[in-house]
């Protein structure tokens, strides 16, 4: 694996893990939560406080990676775009914690469901085959 993409690979890791890796709507006691990761990204697909549309869906995220292009095209390099994704990735999710996803392999299935030519292209700038490979 090099550089770029282990440190955008570690950079999703400790988003994924300090957010608790899923939403962050909690369970009243006595009941039990979701069967599965899948369960608690369905969770999420209902619009966020801020008016956003939720995870779930992809649109949110395929939102968030359309606006990314122009600053990973001006990145210059691939090790710049990795980084710049990392940095803007890191802030998105610190802004609304439902954006949380269980792992990087949902990120693919959402972007592949939802914006394949996005997720092509942002792959293709950050020099990798899939977000959940490491690139």
């Amino acid at each position: 694996m090099n550089r770029p993409a282990f440190t955008l690979l570690l950079a999703l890791s400790l988003l994924t893990a300090a957010c608790g890796g899923t939403t962050a709507t909690s369970a009243p006691m006595g009941s039990q939560g979701p069967a599965s990761p899948t369960a608690a990204v369905t969770r999420g697909a209902s619009p966020s406080s801020t008016g956003q549309p939720a995870v779930g869906d992809g649109t949110a995220l395929c939102a968030f990676l359309t606006s990314e292009l122009p600053a990973l095209q001006a990145a210059g390099s691939t090790g710049g775009a990795v980084a710049q994704l990392a940095i803007d990735y890191a802030n998105w999710i610190a802004a609304d914690s439902s954006r949380v996803l269980p792992d990087a392999a949902t990120m693919d299935t959402l972007t592949k469901a939802s914006c394949p030519q996005v997720r092509t292209d942002v792959l293709k700038l950050i020099g990798g085959d899939s977000f959940a490979n490491g690139f």
